[in-house]
This record gives C-alpha cells, structure tokens and sequence, in this order.
C-alpha cells in the first residue's frame, strides 16, 4: 500500500508544492523575522507579539503552517521507507544529495517538533526567554545521562537542526523545479542548483548570526 502512495502523481506533486509553500515561505520569514534579535531586543518583541495577537492566529498556524507540515512529514516518511537509494551504484553528486535531503528531513522533523513544542505553549515568550532557553540544556527524563547527548545543549541542537532544515529547503527547490518541469535540461537545473546553494549558505550564516546573539544574550543573563 505505501509503495503505491510513494508513486502517487497527485500525493507527490502536494509533498513537492508543500515544501515550498507554505513551509519554506514561511521558514525564510521566521528566519528573518527572528535576525531583526541581532539589532534590536524591542523590535523583536515588537515581531512577537504582533504574531500573537493577529486575529484567527490558531486557524492561521494549523491551516498555513502545522497542517502542511503534518502532510509533508507523513509523506516524506513514506517516500524514504520504500524508495531505494543508489548512491552505491552511481557517485553522481544528485545521489549523495538525495541520500541528504532524506537524512536531512529526518532531523528536521525533530528539530521542527522540538521547536513548536519548546515555544508554542509559551504565554511570556519574549526576547530574554528565547536568549536563556539557548543558552541552556535539555534533559530528557526517560532516558539515561549519556555525556554531551542527555543533557544536551539546546544551542548546538539549534545548530545542527537549523542548518539540516535550511540544506534540505535548498535542496528542495532544486527538486521541487525537476518534479514540476520548470527545469527540463542540465543547464536550467544547474542554474537552480547554484541559486539554491547561495541561498542555502546565505540562509545559514544569517541564522548562526541571529543564534550566536541570542545565545550570548543568554550566557550574560544566566550569570548575573
């Protein structure tokens, strides 16, 4: 039955359109949304409580945001338990892309889940809060203290969460352009490819930036 779903024209085209839009819209604006921390702690309260305080805020979040993410998790599942790699067959780079685009998408689920989880039932959320939550550590009670792994801290998780999720909106575009047509020959596909690659290290260096204000934000107020 999910080998069928994995094929399925209609099911792969939404997975595809979804990971654009509304996901990776929206993820550049969060991200951008949450630079405006480097210059200014007032103007990112501002953003947040702004955000808040839209009318149909909760509809707006499920409708626009946890619905089609939801659908593209569940999916993108599906497509990686039952599809069959061939990176031991071929050492072309599109190969090893796929193989990082599912690995990629795995922490990204984590890192997304985490992240809703750790700020969406917060009534106080605010630019401190979002600081000293990065400069702390989690420690997951059901399983055993493992060093550097449980605890763990919360600003190297953001790290390598933010990156695996940005590689694999990059990559998406590129995939998104083959599935829908828009790129039919090597060389359209090698232009996306190089667009999507800039974005992705300017996406990057914009979020490290933005975590290493918060988390330094973070130590301070944690010392005094």
């Amino acid at each position: 039955m999910f080998k069928n779903l994995q094929s399925n024209y209609f099911l792969r085209r939404m997975h595809s359109l979804s990971g654009i839009f509304p996901i990776g819209i929206f993820m550049v604006f969060h991200l951008f949304a949450n630079s405006v921390s480097i210059f200014s702690a007032d103007n990112y309260n501002l953003i947040i409580n702004f955000l808040r305080s839209l009318p149909f805020v909760e509809l707006i979040e499920w409708l626009g945001i946890f619905l089609p993410i939801i659908f593209h998790a569940a999916y993108g599942i599906i497509i990686y338990t039952t599809a069959k790699p061939n990176q031991l067959q071929y050492s072309h780079s599109e190969n090893w892309r796929y193989i990082f685009q599912r690995l990629t998408g795995v922490i990204a689920l984590v890192y997304i889940t985490f992240h809703i989880l750790q700020f969406k039932t917060v009534h106080n959320l605010d630019y401190n809060y979002v600081a000293e939550s990065l400069a702390s550590y989690q420690y997951i009670e059901f399983l055993p203290s493992i060093p550097v792994l449980n605890p763990f801290s919360i600003y190297w998780f953001y790290v390598i969460g933010l990156i695996s999720t940005i590689y694999h909106f990059c990559n998406g575009i590129w995939s998104f352009c083959i599935t829908w047509g828009i790129t039919v020959g090597s060389k359209s596909q090698n232009v996306v490819l190089a667009i999507s690659s800039v974005l992705f290290i300017a996406l990057s260096v914009i979020s490290i930036i933005t975590l290493n204000t918060l988390h330094a934000v973070g130590l301070t107020l944690a010392v005094n």
